[in-house]
């Protein structure tokens, strides 16, 4: 029970780790810290102590899932999704990375909002630890959903890059689009059954993006409880240059960014798609090897337009090395 006497849901934390050994640490802290049924870490094939470690821990609630190989976050979450909703009898799952975690306060403010059978997802608010809000998990509109809703974002120039500031500090949920898999609270008897999986053959990014937005898409409600707080310790983006490090995320941000807006626009997808491609190309000058970048763009944007995601990850790297900038 919660301190106002409203009654906890079982929720089950669905966390996915790679070799961030030292933060999950803090993460699986202040995890067990808060009344989760049951706690899920997925371990894609780490190599820095990560599979010890969690082997360590003596916490009956925990159920520990060593993948053989790296999945990204996709197939990670893909896979912790279906040990919630198949392996437990939670009411909801909880998702989030290895380097984030709920304050202390967050079950007890999700609990609070007793959210109603027509919402399957509810998503907390992300700050960064020092309090900023995190704009990489800043929830999102679907501005396409009617002329008037484009046109109304046009003339503010919002786009869809997200909700405003003045969201966050608001007492009520709000509904929403779509929002990242931190903190984001899936009702499980979906899962199981209309909703279903994460897409896993996304390997990283948008995974996340376009799974919350089937659940409008479904008719259901997809809200912003700014009441709810995550913490997501991640690297804070500098100079506001999409520049990606390693150059082998370039490949999935761009490749992953066109089913999702295939999605989101619908029918005005090829009309926004010129300005996709120019917002991709113009940091081209910002890499190492522009021609390099290039090259990586038009592969992702090639495979992105005929649906094709099946291209083995380490082709991605042998294309840019590892560590190509």
């Amino acid at each position: 029970m919660t301190d106002g006497c409203v009654p906890m849901p079982r929720v089950a934390a669905v966390i996915v780790t790679y070799n961030r050994l030292a933060k999950l640490k803090t993460t699986i802290e202040r995890t067990l810290a808060l009344p989760f049924c049951s706690i899920i870490v997925v371990n894609n094939a780490s190599t820095d102590g990560t599979g010890p470690y969690l082997e360590s821990l003596a916490d009956p609630r925990l159920r520990i899932v060593h993948e053989p190989v790296n999945l990204g976050g996709a197939g990670g979450f893909a896979h912790g999704f279906e040990n919630a909703a198949r392996q437990t009898d939670c009411d909801w799952l909880l998702c989030y990375d290895d380097d984030a975690y709920p304050t202390p306060d967050a079950l007890s403010s999700f609990a609070a909002l007793a959210p109603g059978h027509d919402v399957a997802g509810v998503a907390a608010a992300v700050y960064f630890p020092d309090g900023r809000i995190c704009a990489m998990n800043r929830p999102g509109m679907d501005v396409f959903r009617s002329p008037r809703t484009l046109w109304r974002a046009i003339r503010q120039k919002t786009g869809s890059v997200g909700i405003g500031d003045a969201a966050y500090a608001r007492t009520q949920p709000a509904d929403i689009g779509f929002s990242s898999f931190v903190g984001l609270f899936v009702r499980c008897d979906l899962v199981r059954g209309r909703l279903g999986l994460p897409r896993r053959d996304l390997f990283i990014y948008r995974d996340d993006s376009l799974y919350t937005l089937s659940i409008t898409q479904h008719g259901y409600r997809l809200l912003f409880a700014p009441a709810v707080r995550f913490v997501h310790d991640c690297t804070t983006p500098t100079g506001g240059r999409c520049v990606y490090t390693p150059l082998w995320k370039a490949y999935y941000v761009i490749r992953n960014d066109l089913p999702f807006f295939r999605a989101l626009a619908g029918r005005y997808f090829y009309a926004i798609l010129p300005l996709l491609i120019l917002k991709w190309l113009l940091p081209t000058m910002q890499y190492t090897k522009p021609w390099l970048f290039l090259r990586v763009a038009a592969l992702a944007i090639s495979d992105g337009l005929r649906g094709d995601f099946t291209r083995p990850h380490a082709d991605i790297l042998a294309l840019t090395g590892p560590h190509a900038r």
